[in-house]
């Protein structure tokens, strides 16, 4: 009978010493079953962009442009989330998105992204829902915030405007760390009417073929570039320059470097090809070259830049010629130069490409905008003066090639660029890597700012 009492008493007491599960999975003890101690502390939540895919906010901004030619009044939604960072919810929650008043924002985003902003007018946008809700158990909002920037008379053509907005803790929650306030970067540009634009290199939404042999070794697989045959007068050159605006969405991996066929590399501007010698080519990363830098082909003979790029950022680059010397610039600034006597061939037999390698995992990852080719060496201020908009087209005769990006050639059925200088080196999108009939089309995002510092 006693043996008997004590395998009862000791059924009776097992909720009390090993707990049990609910429906969530998580341990509970105690006569009020309560969940552990250890898991009673404050969750964390994450707040979350989903303007255009759903990703936690960063110290990037988010980019809300308008032309001068577009009717004020007109709008564009941003539009705000939040996630759980990990596990479901352990209560309802309704967290309020605010705006930040404070100049210490303005100041810590100058001095992050590289040029002065001005506090948004509060004509210029309205939010429309201010609260996301969270329920027991869920790991998402079931509610979303809106933010409605409007295309106001306020605004300011070509001046950089920004709003902050932060998500706001609630009892037994945490935003997480470096997540809580989203960036809105506001601008009115031009008077032109002419959208700012760049064409994307990266592979066209929903083609996910593999190379004919089925193999994927990258993100880069089916990558876009852009080629031109028949570019003699890019060849044989005395003198000349190449320039234009870069965005890096992001760069190769570095343990990619040891292997061969990736060679942690991102071709940029140039024509290379399996068994063909390299008259020029510009690309991030190498066997000896980290991904973040470029290295420079000329001639077979390379040279790396000692500059650190960085992800999703503009730059202006520039290599110039004079005859004598070989010099490469960032935004203006000369980081390279070498003595070189003799031509330069920008093109190999006549061919030119933007975003093209020997294979399809060393495409360009990101945005160009505003390349040029010159047959002069173009002067540092004159780089400086002209690196987002070309003031002087005519040059005095030296402008070989223009591709502004901003927009597919009318008539090519998407599938051109034109050159802007009417010597007739339009270029023509290409794709290399996979083997499925997709037709490669022109991409271009003009729902963009380009700011260099």
């Amino acid at each position: 009978m006693k043996q008997i009492y004590k395998i009862l008493l000791t059924f009776a007491i097992l909720p009390f010493l090993g707990g049990c599960v609910d429906q969530f999975g998580e341990k509970l003890y105690g006569p009020d079953r309560t969940v552990a101690p250890e898991s009673n502390g404050p969750q964390t939540v994450m707040f979350m962009n989903m303007t255009e895919a759903a990703q936690p906010v960063s110290t990037m901004p988010v980019d809300v442009i308008f032309s001068a030619a577009q009717p004020t009044g007109q709008t564009k939604d941003v539009v705000m989330s939040a996630r759980m960072a990990s596990g479901k919810s352990k209560a309802d929650r309704n967290f309020t998105v605010h705006v930040v008043d404070n100049a210490e924002i303005l100041k810590s985003y100058e001095e992050a992204n590289g040029y002065e902003v001005s506090a948004l007018p509060q004509e210029a946008y309205v939010l429309l829902t201010d609260i996301i809700s969270l329920e027991y158990g869920a790991e998402e909002a079931f509610s979303q915030s809106i933010l409605r920037i409007v295309n106001s008379e306020s605004l300011e053509l070509e001046t950089d405007y920004l709003l902050a907005l932060e998500l706001g803790p609630q009892e037994g929650f945490v935003i997480d760390e470096g997540n809580g306030v989203l960036y809105i970067h506001v601008k009115r540009k031009g008077g032109s009417g002419e959208p700012a634009g760049a064409a994307d290199f990266r592979p066209m939404s929903g083609d996910n073929a593999l190379d004919p042999e089925g193999v994927d070794l990258g993100i880069n697989r089916n990558n876009l570039y852009y080629t031109l045959t028949g570019a003699d007068a890019m060849s044989g050159m005395s003198a000349c320059t190449i320039e234009g605006l870069i965005y890096v969405d992001s760069f190769k991996e570095d343990s990619e470097r040891g292997n061969g066929t990736l060679a942690g590399i991102s071709s940029v501007w140039g024509y290379e090809a399996s068994g063909v010698p390299v008259d020029f080519l510009l690309r991030f990363g190498d066997a000896s070259v980290s991904p973040d830098r470029l290295q420079l082909v000329v001639s077979d003979a390379k040279y790396m830049i000692d500059y650190t790029f960085k992800e999703k950022q503009w730059y202006h680059i520039a290599v110039t010629y004079d005859g004598e010397k070989l010099s490469f610039y960032v935004d203006g600034r000369e980081r390279f130069s070498t003595a070189m006597q003799g031509t330069m061939n920008l093109a190999t037999s006549g061919r030119f490409n933007l975003g093209q390698s020997f294979n399809q995992w060393r495409g360009f990852n990101g945005m160009m905008s505003e390349v040029r080719v010159w047959n002069v060496a173009r002067t540092a201020k004159e780089l400086k003066d002209n690196a987002i908009y070309l003031v002087d087209m005519t040059a005095s005769g030296s402008l070989v090639a223009y591709w502004k990006m901003n927009s597919a050639m009318v008539g090519s059925g998407d599938t051109m660029i034109e050159d802007m200088s009417g010597n007739g080196y339009d270029i023509t999108v290409a794709r290399q890597g996979a083997s499925s009939t997709v037709t490669p089309k022109v991409v271009i995002n003009n729902d963009i700012d380009i700011n260099i510092r």
